[in-house]
């Protein structure tokens, strides 16, 4: 008998008990305020390419630059593609080398293998960049004439 009472006993205290949690749960108030906002990413900013070292007819090279990121927050770009509204279809030549045809000229976009470029924000007020080297990512074609040999080459680059 006595072990009847103490099995009633208990399963009113656990009732009552998960009756009192779940009032306290449903009844339970607060207030508060919050904010949200976004900001504007200012695009990036790229260096004109350069050539790292000299091309010729038939051969690849890399090319370098330098990407600049004003914003506050690292900024990821995916890829890097010849940008033709600047140049000549996206290429330029020293003066030196006017009769240089820029039509032998060909850029491989570049993705880094897939994993892209982080590029640094901004801190204080130093200006978060990256070097990028593009690995042969510049070519030139075997019909290239004389015109070409010794060329320095600016490649016009967008972050894509």
């Amino acid at each position: 008998m006595f072990g009847a009472i103490a099995m009633v006993l208990a399963i009113v205290v656990v009732s009552v008990g998960g009756a009192g949690v779940a009032y306290a749960y449903w009844s339970a108030g607060g207030a508060g305020t919050g904010f949200g906002a976004t900001g504007t990413t200012v695009p990036l900013t790229l260096s004109s390419g350069t050539a790292t070292a000299s091309l010729l007819p038939g051969g690849q090279t890399g090319v370098v630059l330098t990407i600049t990121n004003t914003n506050s927050a690292t900024v990821k770009v995916s890829s890097l593609a010849l940008d033709t509204t600047q140049g000549t279809s996206g290429f330029s030549v020293d003066a030196g080398h006017s009769g240089c045809t820029l039509g032998t000229l060909s850029f491989t976009t570049q993705t880094n293998g897939g994993a892209g470029w982080s590029v640094p924000g901004k801190v204080g007020a130093v200006n978060g960049t990256l070097t990028v080297t593009l690995t042969n990512a510049l070519a030139m074609s075997l019909s290239a004439v004389n015109a070409c040999q010794g060329a320095t080459f600016t490649v016009y680059l967008v972050a894509v």
